[in-house]
């Protein structure tokens, strides 16, 4: 992967398309999100997810700027979240982070969170469509990160509340 995003660059010269189908399967959409050497911008990774999913997508945006107050910045977060909108908020607050993945293949939400925001808020008390993002949870030291699937309105929605729910603390 690392051939396919860096060697256009070192001709002087943006990629196209990838050097090699094989490593995307031909997608785009999946290259602009996958490659780390080549910042997309956010209208190619919005542009990449499927019809359906683009407005929640849109609007779950909008709702996060709207909640937290900061708009995000498109950061590379590693291979699993990969390019993403990142929200960074106060390390003292519950709600430390709002990750917004533009995965083609499945779009998502992930949020850093302080464990005081457990200790407030226990899981079992928080709607159930959530659980299946506290049950798969890393957690180091005072930090959790919890990932929802966008997925449909219905979740679009639940992540919403759960956004301002933490903000609020």
């Amino acid at each position: 992967m690392l051939l396919v995003c860096l060697l256009p660059n070192l001709w002087g010269f943006a990629a196209k398309k990838p050097l090699f189908g094989h490593e995307t399967n031909g997608d785009l959409s999946l290259y602009a999100w996958k490659c780390q050497f080549d910042q997309p911008t956010l209208a190619s990774l919005v542009k990449g997810l499927d019809p359906e999913s683009r407005p929640m997508y849109e609007n779950l945006r909008k709702s996060i700027v709207k909640i937290v107050g900061t708009k995000p910045k498109l950061e590379w977060m590693g291979l699993r979240w990969r390019w993403c909108e990142l929200t960074s908020l106060d390390d003292t607050r519950s709600l430390i982070a709002v990750h917004l993945i533009a995965d083609p293949e499945n779009p998502r939400v992930a949020l850093t969170l302080s464990t005081a925001f457990f200790d407030a808020h226990p899981p079992s008390k928080l709607p159930k469509g959530l659980h299946s993002g506290f049950t798969t949870a890393p957690a180091i030291g005072h930090r959790t990160w919890c990932e929802w699937p966008i997925g449909n309105q219905e979740n679009a929605d639940a992540l919403k509340e759960m956004i301002t729910l933490a903000f609020k603390g």
